[in-house]
């Protein structure tokens, strides 16, 4: 199935380059262009709230929720209120001496949207930092944690900005410092969190998980098979190394199917631009943890209609280098600094799934099993040369040895993934550094945008032009 995006942008002016794409709505002084979900159309008018994740309106009162982005829009204002999490990003633009604004939900819109605020649309010249966060030149993505507001008054518009609590903040001394109880609650929290999502799916729906050998996604795949839900675990090989044998172990144990998605060098190489258009980033890590995910959505490789439970994000709560001599709240930085780095990368939103019209959910990034790993001090975490140490104690009652304290040697982050992705495009490059690889295919998409291609057709094509740029700028 083709990709077809998602997006919303609210604007005070027209964006006639977005008519054709989207449904519009106007309140006399904005104008509204939506493209959701089949048949998720946004109320005739205002006030409606939009969560950005989803792209579906909420009912009144709602929007409140820690980890829900949201724009309200009320007849002569924009209100954007901007998740602790901000795992979907808003974006923002603004021509100040033209008294023109929008705000956007999908960055590629850019050369669709900048031109109608009289404003150029130009790379910058380094990669993205965390002043406007993202590639393009006046365009800011919103902080986490805050609420913007941008109203008419009197013939002019005003914005006002404040600041909202930042949930992290609450987790500079983790209280739980028994390894086997904090890692029992975090249990309980995942399996209420994948009971809570398959109250949200119809009845009999069969779920996919992402499963390699680790402890993350082998918890996910065991607590939803327990948890009496219909499983097939899916897990990938690579040129560069698999973990099917692993993972064909925990489904022993289940007693269920275990999936072999095999991906060529091909394969990957050709997710390239379509991870880089989902992700809106170029960071050579970050691209490259994607490309698993990027890869199996691409190619349909889980059946449409059957919703995707991952492992992702344990590693950032959870986890740390085993570092023997690090003191405490060294440790404690350190998760919150990979935390705080993953809510301006967009590695985990739903961007991509929104474009495929798929489910794909990430149990370990939801707020209260967040907050469980939060609470659980390092020790726990980091014991005995061993990581995840407290999640691997509480899965070693309930799995064989072997899968509870297995290794783990990832093919979708770091390890033979990322070393064979950097000596292919060295290859084609004759250099190591991935990043003007990458930089070339946004740029690559970024034109196609401009002539309302907003999807990564052919991507085989799209790379070997992105490849152009580099050898002939």
């Amino acid at each position: 199935m083709a990709p077809l995006s998602k997006w919303c942008v609210v604007s005070n002016t027209p964006l006639p380059d977005l008519a054709a794409l989207s449904v519009h709505t106007g309140t006399g002084v904005l104008h509204v262009y939506h493209r959701g979900p089949e048949g998720a159309d946004l109320p005739a008018d205002p006030p409606f709230t939009l969560d950005v994740g989803t792209l579906l309106a909420e009912p009144a009162g709602a929007g409140d929720d820690l980890t829900a982005s949201t724009v309200r829009v009320e007849p002569d204002a924009v209100v954007v209120r901007v998740s602790g999490l901000n795992e979907n990003p808003v974006h923002y633009a603004v021509n100040r001496m033209r008294g023109l604004f929008a705000y956007f939900t999908d960055l590629f819109l850019a050369p669709l949207v900048l031109p109608a605020l009289g404003l150029p649309v130009e790379l910058t010249g380094t990669a993205v930092g965390h002043a406007c966060g993202t590639l393009l030149r006046g365009v800011n993505r919103l902080p986490h944690s805050s609420v913007h507001r941008t109203r008419y008054d009197d013939g002019h518009w005003r914005t006002e900005t404040g600041d909202l609590h930042d949930p992290l903040r609450d987790f500079r001394e983790p209280h739980r410092t028994d390894p086997h109880a904090a890692g029992e609650a975090q249990l309980d929290a995942l399996t209420a969190e994948i009971e809570r999502i398959d109250r949200s799916t119809p009845a009999g729906t069969g779920y996919a998980t992402l499963l390699s050998g680790g402890i993350d996604s082998g918890t996910v795949t065991y607590l939803a098979a327990t948890s009496g839900l219909s499983v097939t675990p899916y897990s990938v090989g690579t040129p560069w190394g698999d973990e099917l044998a692993d993972a064909a172990e925990l489904c022993a144990e289940l007693g269920i199917g275990l999936e072999a998605v095999h991906l060529t060098e091909d394969d990957i190489i050709a997710s390239i631009p379509e991870a880089v258009r989902w992700l809106g980033m170029t960071e050579p890590e970050v691209v490259e943890v994607a490309l698993t995910a990027t890869s199996v959505q691409r190619l349909g490789a889980v059946p449409a209609g059957r919703p995707l439970l991952t492992g992702y994000g344990s590693d950032l709560i959870n986890a740390g280098l085993y570092r023997p001599f690090a003191h405490h709240h060294e440790l404690v930085d350190q998760v919150l600094s990979a935390v705080d780095r993953t809510r301006r990368t967009n590695e985990l939103s739903g961007r991509m799934p929104l474009a495929y019209g798929t489910g794909v959910h990430h149990p370990f990034w939801s707020w209260p099993v967040m907050r469980v790993a939060l609470e659980t001090a390092p020790e726990c975490k980091v014991r005995e040369g061993r990581e995840k140490y407290h999640l691997r104690t509480a899965m070693g009652r309930r799995v064989s040895e072997p899968v509870a304290w297995r290794k783990k040697i990832a093919v979708h982050h770091g390890g033979g993934l990322q070393d064979g992705v950097t000596r292919r495009l060295e290859k084609e490059t004759g250099s190591t550094d991935r990043e003007p690889v990458y930089r070339a295919c946004f740029a690559e998409l970024l034109g196609r945008s401009a002539r309302g291609e907003l999807e990564p057709a052919d991507p085989q094509d799209l790379f070997e032009r992105a490849l152009g740029r580099l050898r002939f700028r």
